[in-house]
């Protein structure tokens, strides 16, 4: 699980896949970065960053990826073909100053690429989906971030438009 850098965390985050963790939903051992939050999990091998070098070879060892919407942790995941859930993080929770993770998330979730829990209460039924997904495969990581950045720049268009 990684939740990114940005300096509010991703608390939310945390917590659920934390509780996962704890009831007994997710069964294997989950490597966590957790960032700038000021939770701290319990049942969760975490740690605040992975060098960039650590990150991929936990990438590696993972099986499915738990990931806020991130582009960096999408595009690496997804690169070793690994199924991505992502929690897009809020701005009306205070988690982001806009909701282009939304907006990221959807675009992505609409072409295949990842799986989406848009509340941490569905985090469960995406666990067990990620079983079977098989990300669609992209030409390359510039494509994501191509794609990515015509969504964004057109949502911006609409609204300074509107």
């Amino acid at each position: 699980m990684t939740v990114g850098s940005w300096h509010k965390g991703f608390n939310r985050l945390v917590k659920a896949v934390d509780a996962l963790k704890k009831d007994g939903l997710i069964s294997e051992e989950v490597l966590a970065q957790i960032g700038n939050g000021d939770y701290m999990p319990t049942c969760l091998n975490a740690v605040d960053y992975y060098s960039p070098e650590d990150f991929v070879n936990v990438l590696k060892q993972s099986r499915i990826v738990i990931a806020h919407a991130g582009m960096g942790a999408i595009i690496e995941a997804t690169n070793q073909g690994k199924p991505v859930i992502v929690v897009p993080r809020m701005a009306k929770l205070g988690e982001a100053n806009t909701d282009h993770q939304f907006n990221t998330a959807k675009q992505l979730e609409a072409e295949g690429k990842i799986l989406v829990a848009y509340e941490e209460s569905e985090l469960p039924v995406k666990l067990e989906e990620a079983k079977t997904f098989v990300p669609a495969k992209s030409e390359s990581s510039q494509e994501i971030l191509r794609v990515v950045q015509e969504f964004i720049e057109d949502v911006v268009r609409r609204k300074k438009n509107s």
